[in-house]
């Protein structure tokens, strides 16, 4: 149907949210490897399995991007990688804020003053807002066109 070498068909402003929204997971997934190698006492528990699920996230965006390009705007496929990728960011902020709520609430009552708790604290919002900035962008990619249509002429 449609074809990337096909130079009629170009990518639109939801594939432009698209590759925001990659970009931004990978983003997220490197401060979520800071946030946790920063100090040996404040390392993710679950870290390896929140990787796994934001890479297939992430992979599941990249292939978001590239299936309009072949099946059109709106196909099946690329709204459930979009739905499946939202869930899998969506899981790995419960993971992160699960992890770090015990940091959280000591560092806004009795432990003010550790600075490598705010500095987690810090990488820990830093790639939580990441990850819902790229959950926002795949939202508002969903409604819109991936691939430009020029209009057909009728004979």
């Amino acid at each position: 149907m449609f074809d990337i070498k096909d130079k009629k068909y170009k990518s639109g402003f939801g594939a432009i949210l698209t590759y925001i929204a990659s970009v931004l997971s990978f983003a997220g997934i490197v401060m979520m490897i800071v946030a946790s190698s920063i100090s040996k006492a404040y390392a993710f528990y679950s870290l390896t399995l929140m990787l796994i699920l934001a890479v297939a996230g992430m992979l599941l965006v990249v292939l978001a991007s590239y299936l309009p390009l072949k099946k059109g705007n709106f196909d099946l496929y690329s709204t459930l990688s979009i739905l499946i990728a939202i869930v899998l960011f969506m899981m790995d902020i419960r993971y992160m804020i699960n992890e770090r709520i015990l940091l959280i609430s000591g560092l806004f009552t009795y432990n003010a003053g550790s600075t490598i708790g705010w500095k987690i604290f810090y990488a820990t919002i830093a790639s939580i807002a990441c990850f819902l900035l790229s959950i926002f962008s795949l939202i508002v990619a969903s409604f819109t066109r991936a691939v430009k249509e020029d209009k057909l002429k009728v004979h």
